[in-house]
Formats: C-alpha cells, structure tokens, sequence
C-alpha cells in the first residue's frame, strides 16, 4: 500500500557567517514562499530574516500500516532536509516537521 505525504520540515539557521548571509541574501528571491511547492527531490525555502528555513518533500511510502507509514515519511523528510541544509553548506536545527496524507484528506463535494 502506497501512501503520498506532503511533508514541511521546519528549522533554524545556526553560526551564519557573514558570507553566508550574503549568500542567502543574494539568493533568496528564488527561496521565498512564492517558490512554495511539494517536490520529491524537496523545495528549500527562507525568509529575508535569515532566521529560519523550510524543506517541502512530497513523499511516497510503501508501508503495510498507515501508523508506520507516517513514522517513516517524518523520519525521511527530516533526514533528507539535514542532508540539505549541509550540502548547501550551512549549519541548522529542526524545529517541526508536520506531514499531511493526502490519501486522508477528505474531498468536499459542491453544495447545493
């Protein structure tokens, strides 16, 4: 059974350099929340405060449960944004991850 999450992992930068900064800076037009998307290779946004950061992952898991289904998208989502925010070459912490199935959302039908 193959379940699809959209996944947010939340963190802090840590210890930026000046010159990271001004990297970040220089770049972030092309990391801000209108770049905000669910990908499977993961979409890295930042605000202009450089305080915090986000990874937007849409995952699919094979799994037989949904519970262990759900155990294993947080678990890769965190992984896969630690691994990002290091090879951008930067220092940071997570702080949330949240997940939604999009197998359990319920659709709405038009009103009468």
């Amino acid at each position: 059974m193959s379940r699809t999450y959209r996944a947010t992992v939340r963190g802090r930068f840590e210890n930026l350099t000046a010159a990271q900064r001004e990297r970040l800076r220089a770049e972030q037009s092309e990391h801000d929340m209108f770049a905000a998307r669910f990908a499977p290779e993961g979409v890295f946004l930042y605000g202009p405060e450089l305080v915090g950061y986000q990874f937007r992952y849409l995952l699919s898991i094979e799994d037989g449960s949904p519970e262990d289904a759900d155990l294993l998208a947080r678990l890769e989502a965190e992984d896969r944004a630690e691994a990002g925010i290091g090879e951008r070459g930067f220092e940071g912490r997570i702080t949330d991850t949240s997940l939604v199935c999009l197998e359990d959302m319920k659709i709405r039908g038009k009103r009468g």
